[in-house]
C-alpha cells in the first residue's frame, strides 16, 4: 500500500496541474480612452461588447458571448483578449448605449499589446464587420501579385536616404557611397568631380554668380578664379547667352561689360568656365562658317564635336535644340526651316572635339 505521504505528494502534484489548468488564462489588451459626444460633453452610458467563439494564440478557447462595460464620465477601461492572432480571425462587436437608447455599433479589431490602447487604434474601419473581412490577405492570396513584386526593385544592403540611387550586384536599390561632394560614375562608384583617368585634370565652374554690384552703371565683375582659357568664358544673363568680344571682355579673372550691355537692377548673372589644362580638346564660343542671309540653311564647324551631345549651339544668345531647330552630321549644321538664322544674329558654338 502507498503511505500517507506518498499519496499526499501526488495529490498535490495532481492538485497543482489542474490548478493551472483552470488558472491558466490568455494575455489581454488594455483598451483605455476618454470619449466625448460630437458637442463636447463627456460620453456616459454602458459599452456592449460581443463576439462569437475564436482561440487566442496560446490556443485558449474564447466562447461566444457578451460583455458589459460602463463608461462614467467619458472614462472607458476594458480589457480584451487579442483577435488579430486569433484562430479563426475575429472581431468584437461593439454598441454604444447612451440616455437610454442605442447611439452606434462598430467593430473592434484587437491586436496583442503591452501598452493601453485608444479606441482609434482598434476601431475597424470595415462596415461589413466580419472576421473574414478583416483577415489578412497573402501575397499568394492574389493572383500574380507576386510576379509583379519580383520584377520590381527591392532594396538594397546599400540603400540610404538623401543619396543618390544606384543598382547594387543583385539588382536592388542602394544609396551611393562617398562623400555628399563626389560625383557618381556610371558603375556606381564615386569620387572627387572633375577627375580623369588620364593623368590630367580640368575643374569646371557652373553657374557661378560674379562679384560686383548690379545697378546699370558699374562695369566690371570679378571671377572666383581665373578662367584657362579665357575663351571657355560663357556668361548667361537673364537665360540669355552673351556673345563674348562683343557684350564683354575677360582678362585673368576680371569681366568687363560693354557700355550697351551693362547689367542692369535686377538682372541674374551666371558664369561657366574651366579653370585647368584638360586632356580633351574643346571648342569655345566659336562661330561656325556660313552666311548669315536667312536663307542659308547649312554651316561648317572647325572640327567634329565628339561626342555629338557635347555640342552647344547658341543662336543671340537662344540655345538651339538638336533634332528640333538643327541637325549634326560630322562638323555640319544644318538648321530646319523654321530655325534659319537671320541677318544680324549671331551663332555660337561649344563642344569637345576629343574625349
Amino acid at each position: 500500500m502507498q503511505s500517507f505521504k506518498t499519496r499526499s505528494a501526488l495529490a498535490l502534484t495532481a492538485l497543482c496541474l489542474f490548478s493551472k489548468l483552470v488558472c491558466a488564462a490568455p494575455a489581454l489588451t488594455t483598451i483605455q480612452d476618454v470619449l466625448y459626444k460630437a458637442d463636447g460633453t463627456k460620453f456616459n452610458g454602458v459599452l456592449q461588447i460581443t463576439w462569437t467563439s475564436f482561440q487566442a494564440s496560446d490556443t485558449t478557447n474564447v466562447p461566444m458571448q457578451t460583455v458589459t462595460t460602463e463608461v462614467n464620465n467619458g472614462y472607458l477601461h476594458v480589457l480584451l483578449v487579442p483577435t488579430t492572432n486569433a484562430t479563426p480571425p475575429a472581431v468584437y462587436t461593439v454598441v454604444y448605449n447612451s440616455d437610454g437608447k442605442i447611439q452606434f455599433t462598430e467593430t473592434w479589431v484587437v491586436p496583442p499589446s503591452t501598452t493601453p490602447l485608444r479606441v482609434s487604434d482598434v476601431r475597424s474601419t470595415s462596415t461589413s464587420g466580419s472576421a473574414a473581412a478583416l483577415a489578412q490577405v497573402q501575397i499568394t492570396d492574389v493572383s500574380g501579385l507576386q510576379t509583379e513584386l519580383n520584377i520590381r526593385p527591392t532594396v538594397g544592403s546599400g540603400f540610404a536616404p538623401s543619396r543618390a540611387a544606384v543598382i547594387d550586384s543583385n539588382g536592388g536599390l542602394s544609396g551611393a557611397s562617398g562623400n555628399l561632394s563626389d560625383c557618381v560614375h556610371v558603375d556606381g562608384s564615386s569620387g572627387p568631380c572633375a577627375t580623369s583617368s588620364g593623368g590630367g585634370s580640368t575643374s569646371f565652374t557652373d553657374a557661378e554668380t560674379p562679384s560686383g554690384n548690379i545697378d546699370g552703371i558699374n562695369t566690371t565683375f570679378q571671377l572666383a578664379n581665373t578662367p584657362s582659357p579665357s575663351a571657355s568664358v560663357k556668361i548667361v544673363r537673364d537665360g540669355l547667352v552673351l556673345d563674348a568680344g562683343v557684350d564683354f571682355t575677360v582678362s585673368g579673372a576680371t569681366i568687363t561689360f560693354q557700355s550697351t550691355s551693362v547689367p542692369q537692377p535686377g538682372d541674374v548673372l551666371q558664369v561657366y568656365y574651366r579653370t585647368a589644362g584638360a586632356t580633351g580638346t574643346f571648342a569655345d564660343a566659336e562661330t561656325p562658317a556660313g552666311t548669315v542671309d536667312g536663307n542659308n540653311t547649312i554651316f561648317t564647324l572647325a572640327g567634329s564635336p565628339n561626342p555629338t551631345t557635347s555640342l552647344e549651339l547658341y543662336r543671340s544668345g537662344l540655345a538651339m535644340r538638336s533634332g528640333i531647330d538643327f541637325n549634326l552630321s560630322g562638323s555640319t549644321i544644318t538648321f530646319l526651316s523654321t530655325s534659319v538664322p537671320q541677318p544680324g544674329d549671331v551663332l555660337q558654338a561649344f563642344y569637345r572635339t576629343s574625349n
